[in-house]
């Protein structure tokens, strides 16, 4: 359960980058809707990561009552995070697998520039490395985080129930 619970607190760290993210992104996707379904797949791993925050901190930890549209969020959103999370893994597995590929990518992305700096095609390389391997470790956790979420929601299935009323 610690574990769980350091891992909620984390992803719902990244989860506040992310609704940001998914604010500009929305905008960029009403001009573009090839963007619509990554900025859905983006708002769900955001919705997801706050409800299953809140799950935890009002249905795990204080032992309150949880409406049950709480589960519905959690287990919809759940499964499109699954999604996001899959296909992120994929992509990033396979680009830190074949670093001819990232290659080409980095030098199409530097050649569309105006103007290059001395030594900024290096640190873009290494930060292109370094946000391929922290976005791999990020989808592995959500995927761990969404089957621990499913698992708890169904043991703590009273915290969905209807409160009964205090006798008189």
């Amino acid at each position: 359960m610690t574990f769980y619970k350091i891992l909620t607190y984390l992803l719902f760290a990244v989860g506040g980058f992310m609704a940001l993210m998914t604010l500009t992104m929305l905008m960029a996707a009403l001009a573009n809707p090839v963007l619509l379904l990554p900025v859905f797949l983006v708002a769900c791993v955001v919705l997801y990561t706050y409800s299953s925050w809140r799950f935890l901190t009002r249905g795990i930890n204080a032992h309150m009552y949880c409406k049950p549209s709480l589960r519905d969020l959690i287990k919809v959103n759940g499964y499109g995070t699954i999604a996001f999370a899959t296909m992120t893994a994929i992509q990033t597995f396979s680009l830190i697998m074949n670093p001819a590929l990232l290659n080409d990518i980095m030098e199409q992305a530097l050649s569309m520039q105006k103007a290059s700096a001395e030594g900024m095609e290096d640190m873009m390389l290494k930060f292109m490395h370094f946000l391929l391997r922290f976005l791999l470790v990020y989808s592995i956790a959500l995927i761990i985080h969404v089957y621990m979420t499913f698992r708890l929601v169904r043991q703590h299935a009273d915290a969905f129930g209807i409160p009964k009323e205090p006798e008189v």
